[in-house]
């Protein structure tokens, strides 16, 4: 006598698959949702910390100002874009935009989904300008903002006077 081995999960079988399936992943979204939010904080300080770093640097070895300015479409400074791109450039003229004759040093695409960007400077300028003579920011002292869109903490950073940076959890944005 021969017997016929079936492969393959009955209906119950793929039910209750599926039934364990959805509750681990409706208990696994929302750490995820978190990790993402706390990488996308880590990567988005690390990225606006090393552009100054890049720029004050530039501006200090090419003796020609440097400007960080946001950019949605990466060739030009445009107001309040920061969650899109921002766009390092050495400006020669000092009129703090990108003309045809300067050079974009870096694109940087910040892309951000858990939370928002800005930056608040002491002249309110939404723009930052480092010398060309010592790589300092001129005026430009002041504070990017990661205001959370999650339940994750805000974080600020503060740019000093003499181009430092260092990072703090206020309390609200």
């Amino acid at each position: 006598m021969l017997f016929h081995i079936k492969n393959g999960f009955t209906l119950f079988e793929l039910i209750v698959s599926c039934a364990i399936l959805a509750i681990l992943v409706s208990i696994c979204l929302p750490y995820f949702h978190d990790s993402m939010a706390r990488q996308e904080i880590k990567n988005s300080s690390h990225q606006i910390i090393s552009s100054i770093q890049l720029a004050k640097s530039h501006a200090a070895i090419q003796h020609n100002n440097v400007v960080i300015c946001p950019s949605q479409n990466r060739t030009s400074c445009q107001t309040d874009q920061w969650q899109s791109a921002f766009i390092i450039f050495i400006d020669r003229n000092k009129n703090r935009q990108v003309d045809a004759d300067e050079r974009i040093i870096s694109t940087q695409s910040t892309n951000l989904k858990y939370g928002l960007l800005n930056w608040k400077g002491a002249l309110r300028i939404p723009s930052l300008t480092f010398q060309s003579t010592n790589g300092l920011p001129i005026g430009s002292n002041g504070s990017f903002y990661y205001c959370s869109t999650s339940n994750q903490p805000h974080y600020k950073i503060l740019l000093s006077a003499m181009g430092n940076t260092r990072i703090e959890q206020p309390p609200a944005c």
